[in-house]
């Protein structure tokens, strides 16, 4: 029997990656010529109306966007005033702040911010764009594990069109497939994703042997096992990933940072190529496993790119033990 969604809010599909940086062009340059992604659309910041944490405010930022597959990624670096990109660069330096949505007008931002507000999870910082945008982020990580921001884009806003040279990139994306997160308490978060957010159903499996082999982590044989629960959000797949025994690096996130937006995923038609190509290019590989006949692999990319990117190379004869 199919569940009725008890939620307020029903977000269509995950629309965007937020990343908090030093340097938005140079970390534009460095997707550009490691991953082939972009054109990248960099400038100021262009809102009014400003809030931080419910009262007014002014700062300033540079942003850069760009479109990869259905998803979009988005840089944020803060020039002036408070914000919450400073805020989590003070905390935790570089690294993914954010998910968004996207609503058709800004009424309907403010609605959901009234309802995010009467649930416990106040606005973090807000603004209008252009003649008829607007963003809001939500207080969400001790429920939903991460930032949500809702967003009407500006009806002017366009993504610049490229003249140049060819991306240099030995391998390149194509399309952002998942976003990873991790989190304390597995059940709890499915739980409020469907409740909050309307995402979902969720699949839930064991991440464990004899299901996952050949588990190699910072170049070592190893053994783990975590909890984990996907559901799609449009066309990306969300992947909530509860650590529990052994060495991951699931659980050196969870020490280091707590819960938090952990990869981007993409899809690898041989990943022992793309493996062998990003190696080879001064990404060592943190960790790698097999599972049926595919595999994943995550890179060390969060130098230039400011968060572990994951390939993943789908398997075709496999049948994860579902426990929900």
């Amino acid at each position: 029997m199919e569940q009725t969604n008890p939620a307020q809010i029903k977000i269509p599909s995950l629309h965007q990656i937020g990343i908090v940086v030093k340097d938005v062009q140079k970390t534009a340059d460095d997707y550009w010529n490691l991953f082939g992604i972009g054109p990248w659309a960099i400038f100021t910041s262009r809102s009014y109306d400003q809030t931080y944490r419910g009262k007014p405010a002014q700062f300033s930022y540079k942003i850069g966007l760009a479109q990869v597959g259905q998803a979009e990624l988005e840089l944020m670096e803060t020039l002036d005033g408070p914000t919450t990109y400073r805020d989590f660069m003070a905390q935790y330096g570089e690294g993914a702040h954010h998910l968004q949505y996207l609503v058709d007008n800004v009424s309907t931002i403010d609605m959901h911010a009234e309802i995010m507000a009467k649930n416990g999870y106040p606005c973090l910082m807000s603004g209008h764009s252009g003649s008829n945008g607007g963003f809001n982020y939500f207080n969400t990580v001790s429920a939903l594990g991460t930032i949500w921001e809702s967003v009407k884009m500006a009806d002017e806003f366009e993504y610049p069109a490229y003249e140049g040279e060819p991306s240099p990139a030995k391998v390149k994306v194509a399309a952002i497939t998942q976003v990873g997160l991790i989190v304390r308490e597995l059940q709890r978060t499915v739980d409020n994703y469907w409740n909050i957010l309307g995402i979902g159903p969720w699949e839930i499996s064991e991440l464990a042997p004899p299901l996952v082999y050949d588990s190699i982590y910072k170049g070592k044989p190893s053994s783990f096992s975590a909890k984990v629960a996907y559901a799609t959000a449009g066309e990306i797949q969300i992947e909530l990933i509860e650590p529990h025994a052994g060495s991951s690096i699931f659980k050196d996130f969870l020490v280091k940072y707590g819960e938090g937006l952990h990869h981007i995923g993409f899809s690898a038609d041989n990943i022992v190529e793309t493996t062998r190509l990003m190696n080879k290019e001064g990404f060592p590989t943190l960790m790698s496993l097999s599972l049926g006949n595919g595999a994943i692999a995550y890179y060390d990319t969060f130098e230039p790119l400011k968060c572990v990117w994951k390939a993943f190379q789908a398997p075709d004869n496999t049948n994860p033990r579902t426990i929900n």
